[in-house]
């Protein structure tokens, strides 16, 4: 993904836009923003909240810029706090907790063959969307904080699952080495012994 606008939030009333790779309309240099940026997104003592983090650091990386900490993750959260619900998504998950109904994505991008790209959207319209999703997950990790320590999963969330982040984001990026002719081998003893 190549990178169209950063959204944050420092609060969860409000978020901020900061277009730097729509195809028109008024945008930011991309690496003075990055630059303005870096010192608090990689400052270890300012928290950081995201919903699915891991994508939002693999693309992050990719422009230089190693996000952390991450203290919270929402999507997470929701999985530890059920890991059957069906509203890991934020826009569900906002509407199933939250009783907020947020605009859909196919609402800017559309859908199947008339999708189009998130830079050939207008900032007018990419700006309250964004926005909206880092104020939601801002708001959202201030709700589901309580909950997590009401149910006594604040320690697997906070000792196993968001260190994992930055690990499984690296994974990512750099991929990973597979011994293929052992899985192949692997592969067939567990299909004879099915037989």
């Amino acid at each position: 993904a190549e990178l169209v606008g950063i959204s944050l939030a420092i609060q969860g009333d409000t978020g901020y836009y900061i277009p730097v790779g729509h195809k028109s309309g008024q945008q930011l240099p991309l690496e003075t923003v990055l630059n303005a940026l870096r010192d608090p997104l990689t400052n270890p003592q300012i928290a950081k909240y995201a919903h699915n983090a891991n994508y939002d650091l693999v693309v992050m990386q990719r422009y230089g810029v190693d996000v952390s900490p991450v203290t919270f993750d929402t999507m997470i959260a929701e999985f530890v706090r059920a890991p059957d619900s069906k509203f890991l998504g934020l826009k569900n998950l906002a509407r199933q907790e939250l009783g907020v109904t947020m605009t859909e994505i196919s609402e800017l991008i559309g859908t199947g063959k008339k999708q189009v790209t998130m830079d050939t959207v207008s900032v007018d319209l990419a700006a309250p969307y964004a926005a909206a999703d880092a104020a939601i997950t801002y708001r959202l990790a201030d709700y589901l904080k309580p909950k997590l320590v009401e149910l006594g999963l604040m320690d697997l969330l906070n000792d196993l699952e968001i260190p994992l982040i930055p690990v499984i984001a690296s994974m990512e990026r750099s991929g990973v080495v597979l011994d293929t002719r052992y899985l192949g081998a692997l592969s067939e003893r567990l299909t004879s012994m099915q037989s």
